[in-house]
């Protein structure tokens, strides 16, 4: 028993040594198990590709979804139920950390409900397409006024799925 103790120990100590190598490349770089994952920190210059601009965003491993800083949402012919939106156009405005404002036409492709602090909401969704590292990939945002939060874009478990790792002794600078 004493020997198994041991041993999971070593193993517990290795593992530990390995994730606290902060690579930022891929896991192949630091032999992790899991090397086709590229290594993001706690936060990320993530691009919205619609509308070609860098938002600081924060990693959240919590977060089953992805979510935006959106207002004047606008839905073509809206319906008072949530559900009877999806496919409809939708008009709004995202907007960043510092203020500056892009105006978006999409379709709604879903309704999100989200559990947080304040109770269960509803949300709707819109596919985008982030890209950061090189990596452009699209996912369902969803859209929720933020203005309160430091960070006007959340990045979920839906965008970090397959292709990254997160590890929270990295935090990234603002690109030039």
């Amino acid at each position: 028993m004493t020997h198994t103790r041991t041993l999971a120990l070593s193993l517990l100590i290795s593992l530990s040594a390995l994730y606290s190598t902060g690579c930022k490349t891929t896991c192949s770089d630091c032999g992790c198990a899991s090397n086709s994952r590229t290594i993001v920190g706690e936060t990320a210059w993530i691009v919205v590709d619609d509308v070609e601009h860098a938002f600081e965003a924060r990693i959240d491993t919590g977060a089953r979804t992805t979510s935006i800083h959106a207002i004047d949402m606008q839905i073509e012919n809206e319906a008072k139920d949530f559900k009877a939106n999806i496919g409809k156009p939708i008009r709004f405005t995202i907007v960043d950390a510092e203020g500056k404002e892009f105006k978006m036409d999409s379709t709604i492709s879903g309704v999100t409900q989200v559990r947080n602090a304040q109770g269960t909401e509803q949300r709707y969704s819109v596919p985008m397409t982030l890209t950061w590292s090189g990596i452009s990939k699209p996912i369902e945002v969803n859209l929720r006024d933020r203005s309160a939060m430091t960070y006007k874009l959340l990045i979920g478990r839906d965008w970090l799925s397959t292709d990254f790792l997160c590890n929270v002794d990295i935090a990234e600078e603002k690109p030039q």
